[in-house]
């Protein structure tokens, strides 16, 4: 089972656009502080949402709140100059505003 829950706070939200077939479809950033560490560091997660979702969080105007992120990893690469990079991206698949 590919299941990820990521809470983190909402940093930006990219423009909505469509896809070929008339979807819609949004990539946004959440950043989940890691308080364990001294150095108080933080993970940016690139995440992708479609359909409702996607008009749902671009509306929402909850920049800079908490939000709990659902959804499935999807891993990508690509090649340039005769090398192979790798990234990994959450498909949004629930949304919830837990606060600021």
């Amino acid at each position: 089972m590919n299941e990820f829950t990521v809470l983190g706070v909402l940093e930006s939200v990219g423009p909505l656009e469509e896809t070929s077939s008339g979807i819609k479809v949004v990539n946004f950033v959440i950043t989940a502080n890691r308080p364990f560490k001294s150095n108080q560091s933080a993970d940016e997660f690139k995440i992708t949402a479609f359909k409702e979702l996607a008009e749902d969080i671009t509306a929402s105007g909850i920049i800079g709140t908490s939000v709990q992120v659902r959804g499935r990893l999807q891993s990508n690469n690509y090649r340039k100059d005769d090398k192979v990079y790798y990234s990994s991206e959450l498909l949004a698949e629930k949304i919830l505003n837990v606060g600021g």
